[in-house]
């Protein structure tokens, strides 16, 4: 690729100022997977050089233009040229027809004077005029785009909306045979059909002798949607199909008309969300850890709510750790597309103020290997090693006693649940149950604290465990030392399964386990035996603040839904005992110890020494970070136990339609309402709110970016052969058929013995491990929920697969191995 003139394929859709309208749109457009005709083009800052008649250009530019020329098309085949002016083709003006196209163009010269054409028409009268109106900026700016002529057969235009009605419910396609620009242009008048965009029925269609069939327009129509998809907002398209019948998108623009209303595009072949974090390419964004925490889409109440107490865990914790300066404020969570993201560069910045820091290990735990671009932001030496110094009596103090704050923390937010629980919030004014709210938020902040230093520290460790053993272990290190932090007393998450079993065993010794396969089972009913009633109780008790999503307020904790517990129970029924949750960590914690022994002999004097000294420190943290993620959760959903008075209230008040009506408020709109007692209808804006979140729903986005994010084309299925790379984190080796599960409420079931893929697990895929054979995941890291419960299990895992959901689909036979870190597909899933 030459910088001077690049291709389209490898042009940023975020440089308008560069590459112009037109030449950004098809951009984004190809990086989407659209079919586009190839090309190249000349970027403004090369397109000024090139004033004058050809001749006066510059030699050596001239000659790079005809290079790239005789490269796009060998046989001098026509190509069109086409002017690309950054303010063209935008949502608040698209200066359609006051630019130069040229079509048809063959040979060196030709092409010359078509460029020479495209950059005096920004010049014109017309188009000077036509950018005053606009209020677009006075001086001419152009770009040039250069393509391979379509040989169409029949072209046109096609409007996601109606775009004189305005009308969201039609699109619009005009088409004529041949070449489409003089329906553009307006010098011809194509054929019109008007389709309804969600049924995709032909509405209206011409009389005689149509010029596209009925599944022409029906592509031509699901390529508009597409497009607006993927650029937020409703699009006019410029099409061709050629004689072989494919469909070619030739442009895409919005509809001025309508860009008021529609979603802001980003530039990126995205648009801008109402709740997205204000971002730069200085920071470095991953879904990786956090998305552990707040999986899948994101309401707008969880998303604000998580913006006022986010902040304050972080920043707090590390002012007062002395990691970060009194005016230092880095942002350490974002929100794009209605999902959390992690950023490595404000991370990375507190993580290299502790002692023993290793840029290495940070990456590998968190992005599962070095930063693919190989830019870091700089770290001030002085500075850092000033803090590394400063915070280092500090830091050994706290690694010294965070049992004894877990333990505080466990006991203050039990505390705080028997209040919560005991009071009527029926009875209580809206007023009082802002304050309520306020008070839950502030002390889900300062629980989160603890779960904060616990997770690095607890990382720290076993980073410094692998460090320390891979000497003896090689290659292997990776893959063997998860074995050392296997079959550990008292892991939270291994105990849910644990409860799980016994409770299955209860409903089998008082014979009501065929029961619980009948619809309609209630879990609560009194007439059931008393040993159920009291062994269910004490689980709910225990566990019943955990769920699936548990950490989205819109999502129902085991609590207030049971029938997932009942559904896990009885998934357990028919478990031989030999794999049962205890015999298996039986198992687990024999292999740990023969490793240890293991590597205690390989070692020599010091580390040894060392090895005794730190293992059981870095096991403990591990073990005790899943503990403290139970009780932030805990913390986190007190708020539940007023939940329905206040959806209640806002009913009464006319602020919402629906119960469910209020994850679609913002956490201060939501405040302001309660606080004040506002009879104020927000139904329109939970209706446009609602409509986002499910555009973004089948957004897909990269897994590490910088600055906004670039939404990706769905990945292909994966192929019999195919190898999937991850991290690998619980050993061994296993062969099976894949069970792709989305979400465990919805896809499924689990066979015994399938090899579970999941985009991420948290407390509520725990149960299903027990069912599999292996896991992957597309997320993930060592210390990761579902690694933990893994390694508890022996269940072979590569986690941070990243497209195991997309390349591995249900049935295909593959292979895991849990020391290297791939993961193989041997077999597609056999013919139906």
């Amino acid at each position: 690729m030459t910088l001077h003139l690049p291709w389209l394929r490898d042009a940023d859709p975020a440089n308008r100022a560069r590459y112009g309208g037109k030449g950004a749109s098809l951009a984004a457009l190809v990086r989407a997977s659209f079919d586009v005709p190839d090309g190249f083009i000349i970027p403004v800052d090369v397109a000024r050089q090139l004033q004058g008649a050809p001749a006066e250009w510059p030699p050596a530019l001239r000659r790079e233009l005809l290079a790239r020329l005789a490269a796009l098309v060998p046989d001098y085949e026509p190509v069109a040229v086409r002017s690309s002016a950054p303010d063209e083709d935008g949502a608040a003006a698209s200066f359609a027809g006051q630019h130069e196209t040229v079509l048809g163009v063959r040979g060196g010269d030709a092409f010359l004077d078509a460029v020479a054409r495209c950059l005096a028409s920004a010049h014109s009268e017309s188009a000077r005029a036509y950018r005053q109106a606009a209020g677009a900026a006075a001086e001419a700016q152009m770009a040039v785009v250069v393509q391979r002529m379509v040989p169409a057969v029949a072209a046109g235009v096609a409007f996601s909306i109606d775009p004189v009605t305005g009308s969201r419910d039609h699109v619009v396609v005009e088409a004529v045979r041949g070449l489409g620009d003089a329906l553009v242009s307006g010098q011809a008048e194509g054929q019109r059909f008007v389709v309804h965009r969600d049924s995709l029925a032909i509405l209206e269609r011409p009389a005689d002798a149509p010029v596209l069939s009925d599944d022409q327009v029906t592509a031509i129509v699901r390529a508009a949607l597409r497009a607006e998809d993927l650029f937020g907002g409703p699009q006019d398209i410029e099409f061709a199909l050629d004689d072989r019948g494919k469909l070619w998108l030739l442009q895409s623009r919005p509809i001025t008309t309508a860009a008021a209303t529609a979603p802001k595009p980003d530039g990126l072949g995205g648009w801008y969300n109402e709740f997205d974090t204000p971002t730069s390419d200085a920071d470095l964004w991953t879904s990786a850890n956090v998305q552990e925490i707040l999986p899948g889409l994101l309401t707008p109440l969880t998303i604000t709510t998580f913006n006022q107490t986010v902040p304050r865990a972080y920043t707090e914790d590390y002012h007062e750790l002395g990691l970060l300066a009194r005016d230092e404020n880095p942002v350490f969570m974002g929100c794009f597309y209605n999902r959390a993201f992690l950023n490595m560069e404000a991370t990375r910045l507190v993580a290299s103020r502790v002692l023993g820091f290793r840029e290495g290990a940070l990456e590998q735990q968190y992005l599962g290997g070095p930063i693919e671009d190989g830019w870091r932001t700089p770290l001030p030496r002085f500075t850092t090693w000033r803090r590394r110094l400063l915070t280092a009596p500090r830091m050994l103090r706290l690694m010294a006693t965070l049992d004894k704050q877990a333990d505080r923390a466990e006991r203050a937010v039990l505390d705080a649940e028997q209040k919560v629980r005991a009071v009527d919030p029926y009875a209580l004014s809206s007023a009082e149950l802002q304050r309520y709210r306020e008070r839950i938020l502030d002390f889900a902040a300062r629980i989160s604290r603890v779960h904060l230093r616990v997770t690095g520290v607890a990382g720290a460790g076993y980073d410094n465990v692998l460090a320390l053993v891979r000497p003896v272990l090689g290659d292997e290190a990776e893959g063997r030392v998860p074995t050392l932090f296997t079959g550990l007393p008292g892991v939270e998450s291994a105990r849910i399964s644990l409860d799980l079993w016994e409770l299955s065993r209860v409903a089998i010794e008082t014979g009501i386990a065929g029961r619980l396969r009948e619809p309609g089972f209630d879990p609560r009913d009194p007439a059931l035996p008393a040993p159920w009633q009291q062994r269910f109780t004490a689980f709910i008790e225990r566990h019943g603040h955990r769920g699936l999503h548990e950490m989205e307020v819109a999502a129902k904790t085991w609590r207030w839904d049971p029938a997932p517990v009942v559904n896990m129970v009885a998934s357990y029924l028919d478990i031989d005992p030999g794999h049962a949750p205890p015999a298996v960590l039986a198992r687990q914690e024999a292999e740990r110890l023969a490793l240890t022994r293991e590597i205690d002999a390989r070692l020599g004097f010091a580390r040894r020494r060392l090895f005794r000294w730190l293992l059981p420190r870095a096991q403990g943290w591990v073990a005790l970070r899943e503990r403290t993620k139970s009780i932030l959760v805990r913390a986190a959903r007190l708020g539940d136990w007023h939940l329905a008075a206040i959806q209640a209230r806002l009913l009464d008040l006319g602020v919402i339609r629906e119960p469910d009506d209020i994850f679609f408020l913002s956490h201060e709109e939501l405040s302001n309402v309660l606080a004040n007692g506002l009879r104020v209808d927000l139904s329109a804006r939970v209706l446009a709110r609602r409509r986002e979140y499910e555009r973004n729903r089948h957004v897909i986005l990269p897994e590490r970016f910088r600055g906004r994010p670039v939404p990706l084309p769905p990945a292909e299925a994966g192929h019999a052969g195919d190898v999937l790379k991850g991290t690998p984190v619980s050993p061994g080796r296993v062969t099976g058929r894949a069970r792709v599960i989305l979400d465990p409420q919805v896809d499924g079931p689990l066979q015994p013995g399938e090899i579970l893929v999941a985009p991420v697990t948290d407390a509520g895929w725990t149960p299903l491990f027990a069912l599999a054979a292996g896991l992957v995941v597309d997320m993930g890291s060592a210390l990761s929920h579902g690694s933990t419960v893994a390694r508890e299990y022996g269940l072979p895992a590569v986690v941070n697969v990243r497209q195991g959901t997309t390349r591995i689909r249900t049935g295909d036979l593959i292979a895991i191995d849990g020391i290297a870190g791939t993961v193989t597909i041997l077999e597609e899933p056999p013919a139906a």
